[in-house]
């Protein structure tokens, strides 16, 4: 019989050793207090059969911003099953029993990196963050001259709170982002050796901008950036120009942005061979709870009718009456819409994809995913804020 537990300190050696077995890890010290400060930070469930741990996931208590809005957002990491019980169902009921939890929690948001687009979104996940990578060659740093102020190579732990106002000023208007809390900046972000960090302050001394990267690859030949925040145009002009004072000992530099972010303003040739991959999934946990704490932009006086289907968190299920008057949104559960011309309905997959801004509703409408007439779809996406799914966390 399986049964699903909330796994305490006393099971770490079981969900370690599942781990181990699941990723193909090596057992080093390293990896042990990896896993148990992740158990510890985040909430554990395990799957048991015959009093055996066989399978396991954590969720993570992070927030995220939203244009100016925090949202509390539960992130899926480890998700580990032994080979001999997979397809029999013991994720499901993980899942299930995580979005519930999450739930009853106030957690409105659920992301995860999937191993298969295709199995998460049995859950209701869908793709909700592109990146797009830019592999550069050294030759295309030519035009790039040293900057007037000097970024300087800094410590984490002597600037980690410039580090951190950094991040949140550049963050916090953005779509989706994570709000890094201590524990995620310490065990996420910067807990590698690898990691070097350069600082750039404008002429008052005040910090605009940082870069966090390493050196990998064959020789240590490939600069590889993991982090490039700035908040003026100057300050990323000159991390870029620290950047390019590295030319000539690199084979390659490697850089991850942003969807719509490009370049090409910043180098002599335009060919940075940029590649669009899709990332990070996402549902929405909490659909009524959501739809109350969303920053709507207000238009015009006006009341939509959402369905919702969704066949993992069956409290989404059914039909929200959405009133927008006065500067105020009004979120309600209604029996049948009032006005068919105000009508739409699509699956969690498609209202995520819709609010996290990874699609317009135009566009979804067009493609049949969201059912409603095209003036309706556009009249939604008129009240919508604008942006850009931005994440720059993996868990």
């Amino acid at each position: 019989m399986t049964e699903i537990r909330e796994l305490t300190q006393k099971y770490f050696e079981d969900a370690y050793q599942l781990n181990v077995y699941a990723f193909h890890f090596e057992e080093t010290e390293d990896s042990k207090e990896r896993l148990f400060n992740e158990l510890a930070y985040g909430q554990t469930l395990g799957s048991f059969s015959d009093d055996q741990l066989t399978s396991a996931l954590i969720v993570f208590p992070f927030e995220v911003y939203y244009l100016g809005t925090i949202l509390k957002m539960g992130g899926i990491g480890n998700v580990t099953s032994y080979p001999e019980v997979r397809g029999k169902g013991s994720v499901r009921q993980l899942m299930e029993r995580a979005l519930k939890e999450m739930k009853e929690q106030g957690v409105v948001l659920s992301y995860l990196s999937p191993f298969s687009y295709h199995f998460y979104r049995k859950f209701g996940y869908e793709v909700a963050f592109e990146k797009r990578q830019y592999d550069i060659s050294p030759d295309a740093f030519g035009s790039f001259k040293a900057p007037e102020i000097p970024v300087e190579r800094v410590l984490w732990e002597e600037q980690k709170e410039a580090v951190k106002d950094i991040y949140d000023q550049k963050m916090k208007g953005a779509v989706g982002p994570v709000k890094r809390d201590d524990w995620v900046w310490e065990n996420r972000i910067m807990n590698s050796e690898k990691r070097k960090l350069a600082l750039y302050r404008d002429e008052t001394g005040a910090p605009k901008g940082y870069l966090s990267y390493e050196f990998s690859g064959e020789n240590q030949g490939n600069f590889k950036i993991n982090e490039l925040h700035a908040l003026t145009g100057r300050a990323e002009k000159a991390l870029w120009e620290y950047i390019g004072a590295h030319a000539a000992g690199f084979n390659a530099f490697e850089y991850t942005a942003r969807s719509d972010q490009r370049l090409t303003h910043l180098f002599r040739e335009a060919d940075l061979n940029p590649k669009m991959v899709s990332s990070m999934m996402a549902r929405i946990v909490d659909m009524e709870s959501f739809l109350k704490q969303f920053p709507f932009r207000q238009t015009e006086n006006q009341e939509f009718w959402l369905e919702v289907t969704d066949d993992t968190a069956e409290w989404n299920a059914g039909l929200f009456k959405l009133s927008m008057s006065d500067g105020n949104v009004q979120v309600s559960s209604a029996e049948q819409p009032e006005e068919k011309s105000r009508y739409l309905k699509a699956s969690i997959h498609t209202w995520t994809q819709l609010f996290m801004q990874f699609k317009k509703a135009t566009d979804l409408q067009f493609e049949g995913s969201l059912i409603s007439s095209k003036e309706t779809a556009q009249a939604l996406q008129d009240s919508l804020p604008e942006g850009v799914p931005e994440l720059h966390d993996y868990f």
